[in-house]
């Protein structure tokens, strides 16, 4: 789906995840192992409460009401259909006929098989109409709060953990399931599960965004193999904001425009990954890379942890040299561990727990089991320091003092700031008595990539998503299959809309004396030449861009690039650009596409010649945003790039207007370079065209 466009909300789908009358197609009464039958067992073991009915032209299921035909059921609310993809069609199709608000569709071999399985999933979509279809090739649900569990997966009814506020939405019915005991076994407890297969009409995002105004949720965790609507991404993560909820993402994958090679360099090298994450730091989603990181984010977001961004971290041990591996390892994941100040100290000394170092990290010392008991006013100490943002604990061994080291668990979770507890080679009697997995790591490794983890955790840049205003604009006339503009058409056009060029002559190549009169008028010393062409975008690899030029030399050089142009380009229009040698302190590549998936995006890290292999910082800003996030995007780029305030805003509307325009698909100013006033000059351009 485009990502400008949005398909029809359903008011609610309180059809699908909280259906009172439920059918099911398929069923097998004679095989407990068909997967119609173990639909029903896990339903009905789930301990659901509402009416079911079989649908089954012959036998009848124990135990349970049976009809023979769909049109026999009276007002079905959700049915649910366990039959191969092609006998899907149909059942769906009855199932709108005879009154249905909603389906679910197991069965695979449409979209995902490609050919002539896509064929057949929209065969899917015109029988469903308006109904609202989970799936086809999805696992079906679980409501844990209404104990509804649609799915051929007995794992559904042997949680953990009591309903908690966790509600899961995946895009792989297996994975999600995966994710699901990860919740569980962080000690929190999940209250919805919801695959949604190749979502034909009905998008994890659409699901999400309906679950995060449910009371029962206060976490929607996502698992997306694609995000399809970055729209409705963004406007649940918004809501979930209002409502004092977060969402938290697992993704893989990436666009069409992280693997196409672009006709642009510095937008192309970015792709799809980047504008995900630029995504999420704008609407406060936070973004886990593997399941490992479940645990220690929900731990965090149920405890109201937070920490700032390159934390300052104490690391409490038992062990000196532990201490010294972790500091170590903090600092490689992007915290500090720097000394605690004096007032600190003193009062941790006045405690009386530590016995060897005190400065940070923290040496407890040897007879540290006699010390348990001070550990509490310890943390408290280090807890409320202003120098400390997050503490890790490290124990090692332990057995002879289980009682002891059990409650360090607890009070490490009860704490105000946040704490990883890693207990190492610990007897398994006292893993066993736990009662706060969430915070709790058995490694050094394990316990710094918790605290990375929840480094993650910072709010959002309350961004609101505001699809890009449409603009018209005037390009110069185009040749049949024309793709770009070249340099001086593109820099005319961007600086017709507010960005600022080096100056510069232009000439066609039989004019080469005019050319040559022009410059020296200027009274440019050191000059750029360079050949101007729609048809050689990338003039370095063919010889056509000359640096440091004299006056003197300038005839010659330009006598020299004309006859290379002629020999490589067809542009009735080709020419030779020359410019004055600008002075400048840093060079910055400006890109801008229309990603298929995110929309109009802008892009701004290292620039120059060697922008593919450059290495820094690349942000990205969906321009599919609010003015604010626009502001605000430019003010970390000037203070990353020591700009005078209000260089970067001119930029940004002129990329959201060339690329909303719909007749511009690429942009690549490189390089844009700062001036040593702190200004911002553009030396070269290249806009690619749309639709030609």
């Amino acid at each position: 789906m485009n990502c400008q466009e949005t398909i029809g909300r359903p008011k609610n789908l309180e059809a699908l995840l909280s259906p009172r009358q439920i059918a099911v197609v398929g069923v097998s009464a004679a095989d407990p192992q068909s997967w119609g039958h173990r639909v029903v067992r896990v339903l009905l073991d789930g301990g659901y409460d509402g009416a079911v009915s079989i649908v089954h032209p012959k036998t009848d299921f124990p135990g349970v009401n049976t009809v023979r035909q769909i049109s026999d059921l009276t007002a079905p609310e959700l049915v649910v259909i366990c039959v191969p993809a092609q006998r899907a069609i149909d059942v769906v199709r009855q199932s709108r006929a005879a009154g249905a608000k909603a389906v679910i569709v197991f069965a695979s071999e449409f979209a995902e098989v490609g050919g002539a399985g896509e064929k057949l999933q929209e065969e899917l979509v015109e029988a469903a109409g308006d109904m609202l279809m989970l799936g086809p090739n999805c696992f079906g649900i679980s409501n844990r709060v209404d104990n509804v569990k649609l799915s051929a997966a007995p794992f559904l009814n042997n949680p953990l953990n009591p309903p908690g506020t966790v509600a899961l939405v995946a895009q792989s019915g297996a994975l999600g399931l995966v994710l699901s005991r990860c919740v569980e076994e962080a000690g929190s407890g999940y209250s919805h599960f919801v695959s949604v297969g190749n979502e034909a009409t009905l998008g994890a995002t659409d699901v999400a965004l309906q679950l995060v105004e449910r009371d029962e949720v206060g976490v929607v965790l996502l698992y997306l193999e694609a995000v399809r609507d970055p729209a409705t991404l963004a406007q649940t993560a918004t809501r979930a904001a209002e409502l004092g909820k977060r969402v938290v993402l697992l993704s893989a994958g990436s666009s069409e425009a992280g693997q196409r090679a672009a006709l642009s360099h510095t937008a192309a090298i970015a792709g799809n990954d980047l504008f995900l994450d630029a995504l999420c730091d704008d609407f406060g989603i936070v973004r886990i890379r593997d399941d490992e990181e479940v645990k220690p984010v929900l731990a965090a977001l149920e405890r109201g942890w937070a920490m700032p961004k390159s934390p300052r971290v104490c690391v409490l041990s038992n062990s000196g040299g532990a201490g010294a591996v972790l500091a170590d390892r903090v600092e490689a994941e992007g915290g500090r561990v720097t000394p605690l100040a004096p007032e600190t100290r003193a009062k941790v000394a006045e405690i009386g727990m530590i016995g060897a170092g005190d400065s940070n990290p923290i040496d407890i010392g040897g007879g540290w089991e006699a010390v348990l008991d001070r550990f509490k006013p310890t943390l408290d100490v280090l807890a409320a320091a202003d120098e400390v943002d997050a503490l890790v604990v490290y124990i090692a061994f332990g057995e002879m003092c289980v009682d002891k080291v059990v409650p360090l668990a607890r009070m490490c979770s009860d704490c105000a700031k946040p704490v990883t507890f890693i207990w190492q080679i610990a007897p398994q009697e006292g893993l066993d008595q736990i009662e706060t997995p969430g915070i709790l790591a058995q490694s050094m490794g394990e316990g710094a990539r918790m605290l990375a983890a929840q480094m993650k955790l910072r709010p959002g840049r309350n961004a609101r998503w505001q699809p890009v205003k449409r603009h018209a604009i005037t390009l110069p006339k185009l040749a049949a299959g024309q793709k770009t503009l070249a340099e001086h058409e593109s820099s005319a056009l961007l600086a017709a809309h507010g960005l600022t060029f080096a100056p510069s002559v232009f000439g066609k190549v039989d004019d080469l004396a005019g050319i040559a009169a022009q410059v020296a008028k200027n009274g440019w010393e050191r000059l750029v030449v360079k050949g101007n062409a729609s048809d050689v975008p990338h003039r370095n690899r063919v010889g056509l861009v000359r640096v440091g030029v004299t006056q003197a030399d300038l005839p010659d050089v330009l006598a020299q690039m004309g006859e290379t142009l002629n020999t490589h380009s067809s542009d009735a229009n080709r020419g030779l650009l020359v410019m004055p040698m600008i002075a400048f302190d840093e060079e910055i590549g400006v890109g801008g596409l229309v990603d298929p998936v995110y929309g109009p995006v802008l892009l701004i890290g290292p620039g120059g010649v060697g922008i593919e292999t450059a290495v820094g910082r690349r942000d990205a800003l969906l321009l599919s945003t609010d003015s604010t996030t626009w502001d605000a995007y430019a003010a970390r780029i000037e203070a990353r790039y020591h700009l005078n305030p209000g260089v970067i805003r001119p930029v940004i509307v002129a990329a959201a207007t060339l690329l909303g325009s719909g007749e511009v698909s690429e942009i690549d100013i490189n390089p844009m370079v700062r001036t040593p006033e702190g200004g911002l000059i553009a030396l070269d351009a290249l806009v690619v065209v749309s639709g030609t």
